[in-house]
């Protein structure tokens, strides 16, 4: 049997244990509450992380700002689906949550692509428990927030200390102990090493897409060269400067040109052509233009008028003998003459009879069929032939 004193022992320590197991017990909850508050934290600030990379451009789009006007509201991160369920506007303490940002540095420029845009989001009150500064349970927070929170000690309560010290801010509540805080990373402030979808970030280095295509262009437009296997355009295709082709250009409908179009001097009448109605100057510079005729059933380059091309017309006067000059044949043509009389008068004989000299340039006379010159008129036309 168990004495009173004995009895009254055993019970002392019953009461001990219990209390330090409700201790402990009330501990414990209040970590858990601690650390539901630092993961609460944790998904806003990655969902205020979210909103700058989809807000980026018009962020930087004037520059530096040492403080942006309207950083987003909790509800703005909401509606516009960066958090996807509705979060109560402050901590279980009282307050609310603040955020703060702002695009640097100084010297910074959209056009430059190398504008950083800095955030914090911090409770508008210090943790505190019986109205002392809680520092261990902002350092439960902190902990449960990950490596982008931080939170002050008694020592040096201005300061904002990440954890382990990894780095420091000011105190956005002054010297206040206990104190949270949470910012962002060099991977969450917008700018990037990859290409931004919205186009606010200026590409810093060539691109090389590895022999993939890409899909829907609108407008590409370059200040160098642009070298393609293959151009293809279902609209117009315009150019300030020369186009050059180092083959062949072929157009479905109509080539037009507002001035004049220049054709390569490499042909030669009578010689191999590639394709009927294909054109080109003769190889001699003159400027003869040739077209790709089938003659005989052989593609040949040719004068574009023709196998005679008529040059001049001299005026016969008398039939004493009057002089007619040469065309100068270009391409290797052959110069003639041809005569047509219009007045003249004969002997019985009624034969009239055009004889000329040379072959080029000419003489040409009128005679009878007795060899007699004639008066009489006529019209003497040159040509060149091929």
């Amino acid at each position: 049997m168990f004495s009173i004193v004995e009895m009254v022992v055993v019970l002392v320590a019953a009461a001990l244990m219990t209390t330090v197991a409700i201790k402990e017990d009330a501990a414990k909850r209040r970590a858990q509450v601690m650390t539901a508050e630092g993961q609460n934290e944790a998904v806003i600030n990655s969902a205020l992380s979210d909103w700058v990379t989809n807000n980026y451009a018009a962020l930087i789009a004037g520059g530096p700002v040492a403080v942006v006007a309207n950083p987003p509201t909790l509800n703005d991160l909401f509606t516009q689906g960066n958090l996807k369920q509705p979060h109560a506007p402050g901590p279980f303490w009282g307050g609310s949550y603040v955020i703060s940002m702002s695009v640097g540095p100084a010297t910074c420029s959209a056009s430059n692509g190398d504008c950083h845009v800095t955030y914090v989001m911090y409770p508008s009150k210090p943790l505190t428990r019986g109205g002392v500064p809680d520092i261990v349970g902002a350092s439960q927070i902190a902990q449960a927030g990950g490596n982008a929170f931080g939170y002050s000690k008694t020592q040096n309560a201005g300061t904002i200390t990440g954890l382990n010290g990894a780095w420091t801010a000011t105190n956005p509540l002054g010297n206040v102990p206990a104190a949270i805080l949470a910012t962002n990373g060099p991977t969450s402030d917008g700018n990037s090493v990859y290409i931004r979808r919205d186009g606010a970030l200026t590409w810093t280095g060539d691109q090389n897409v590895n022999h993939v295509s890409l899909h829907n262009v609108h407008d590409l437009d370059a200040e160098g060269t642009v070298s393609a296997a293959n151009v293809g355009a279902t609209g117009a295709v315009a150019a300030s400067g020369a186009v050059a082709a180092g083959t062949t250009v072929t157009a479905g409908t109509t080539v037009t040109a507002g001035t004049t179009i220049g054709m390569g001097s490499v042909g030669w009448p009578r010689t191999a052509c590639p394709a009927v109605n294909a054109m080109a100057g003769a190889s001699d510079g003159s400027g003869l233009m040739l077209s790709c005729q089938k003659l005989s059933g052989v593609l040949q380059w040719m004068p574009v008028g023709g196998q005679k091309l008529w040059y001049g017309y001299t005026s016969i006067l008398s039939g004493a003998g009057t002089y007619v000059p040469n065309p100068e044949c270009p391409a290797g043509g052959t110069p003639g003459i041809v005569v047509s009389g219009q007045s003249m008068y004969t002997d019985p004989t009624a034969t009239i009879n055009y004889p000329t000299s040379g072959t080029g340039p000419w003489t040409v006379y009128i005679t009878d069929g007795s060899g007699a010159i004639i008066d009489g008129r006529a019209v003497a036309s040159t040509f060149c032939s091929y």
